[in-house]
Formats: C-alpha cells, sequence, structure tokens
C-alpha cells in the first residue's frame, strides 16, 4: 500500500479525514509507523492524490489533513475479459488498476464454468475491494475504474471505440507494428482460461477487434493482460 485511499464522503471541513478501521489505521501504525505531524501520501477516489499530515493519531483512531497534491495520471486503456476463476479475476482487477485501467466489463464466454458468476466477489461490491488496493499501490492513478458482468459476449456498445484489440495466438501483428495513434485509449478483448471459439474470434473481428499477438507462448489470463499491457506502456513512454 504506497497510498492510503479514501472515498470523497469521508472528507471533513473540505481537507480532513477521520478514520478508524482495522486496515488503513493498521498500516500507518505497523507499516509506516508513523507518528503525530508525518506525512503520509493518500488517494480520494475520483479526485486526485495528495500529501496529507497526521494531526491525531491512536491506536482507536487516526486525524489527517491534505492541502498539496501531487503528480497524478489519467487511466488509459480498457477491458473487456471473459469470466475466468475467482482468484484470477481477482488478480487482474487488482493489477490492472494498479497499471491504469479505466473500465472493466467481464463476460460469460462460451468456454467459461457457469459457476464462476456466481462467486462472492461479485456480491454487495465485493469487487471493488480489488480495484481499490490496485490504486493503493499505485500512487498514480486515482479514478476508480468502471466494472460491469453480462451473461454474454454484447460488442455493440463498442461499435465506436476507435483502437480495439483482442489477444490471439493466431494474430499476426504485434503493438509495435501499429502507430502510436492506434494505440492510444486501447480496448482489449481477452479470452478466458480455455480460450476463445472461432465463433467468438469471429464476432470480434466482424465488430471492429483485430487480433494481436503478444507472445509466442500460451499465457494465462493474467499474465496475457500484464504482459499486453506492459508492452503498450512500454511504446508510449
Amino acid at each position: 500500500m504506497n497510498s492510503i485511499c479514501f472515498f470523497k464522503e469521508e472528507i471533513i471541513d473540505q481537507s480532513k479525514i477521520i478514520f478508524n478501521d482495522e486496515k488503513r489505521l493498521g498500516h500507518i501504525h505497523n507499516h509506516l509507523k508513523s507518528k503525530v505531524s508525518d506525512e503520509v501520501t493518500i488517494t480520494i477516489l475520483d479526485q486526485g492524490i495528495y500529501r496529507a499530515t497526521i494531526l491525531e493519531l491512536s491506536h482507536h483512531n487516526c486525524t489527517i489533513e491534505f492541502k498539496e497534491a501531487v503528480q497524478s495520471s489519467e487511466p488509459w486503456f480498457h477491458l473487456l475479459v471473459g469470466l475466468s476463476r475467482p482468484q484470477t479475476i481477482k488478480k487482474v482487477l487488482e493489477h490492472s488498476s494498479t497499471l491504469g485501467a479505466a473500465s472493466f466489463e467481464l463476460f460469460k464466454a462460451q468456454l467459461s464454468e457457469k459457476s464462476y458468476s456466481q462467486s462472492k466477489i461479485y456480491e454487495n461490491l465485493n469487487f471493488r475491494q480489488y480495484l481499490i488496493d490496485g490504486l493503493s499501490q499505485s500512487k498514480l492513478y486515482y479514478n476508480l475504474p468502471s466494472f460491469s458482468l453480462t451473461n454474454y459476449m454484447s460488442l455493440e456498445k463498442y461499435l465506436t471505440h476507435e483502437n480495439k484489440y483482442f489477444l490471439s495466438l493466431n494474430g499476426i501483428k504485434t503493438f509495435n507494428q501499429l502507430e502510436a495513434s492506434k494505440r492510444s485509449n486501447p480496448l482489449l478483448a481477452v479470452g478466458p482460461e480455455r480460450g476463445w471459439t472461432k465463433q467468438e474470434e469471429s464476432k470480434l473481428i466482424e465488430s471492429g477487434f483485430k487480433p494481436i499477438r503478444i507472445s509466442a507462448s500460451t499465457l494465462r489470463v493474467e499474465h496475457a493482460i500484464y504482459t499486453a499491457i506492459g508492452q503498450l506502456e512500454m511504446l508510449n513512454l
């Protein structure tokens, strides 16, 4: 946790926050070993990243005041992911948020297990904690990614999205062969653990998605996503 995350609703008097939950307070005490007057970095979700000063600190609560904003960035890519094992999805949500995801749409692919959509991570906004954990690691991005879960792959909403790709071992082109403008605001579609069907690949192509090859190896879902994002980020630096 490189930045402690808060919701805007937690702000008091425009610049102060009082919190007493075990996770954040424990981080202050046990990991940062902070004391009164120390500075910490905080993320106010959907607002910005700030330096904050500890005004009061006990084992029961902490009061901080933030004033100075620090450098931050806007999210820059979108993910359309076939439902996979819950443990895999947890990693995807957290680590992709760290890397700058703007949105996630999870869908039940033809080769997804039906039971995956019944996971408890999709109940009562439980999935949101993984997004927040990713942002707290980042110390660069502050916008909470949007999230949706659907029962099938619906592509109509993406017809006007300009740069959209799907990861495929059948792809010929790689990201480094694309013009810089074709790598801006990308939408990446990634199949489930058992991959795409021919029917799904055809539907993606018909909807304007282009196949991209990121590795000669068959990668796990989460590794494929990190690899693709890493390649794009390197090319865009």
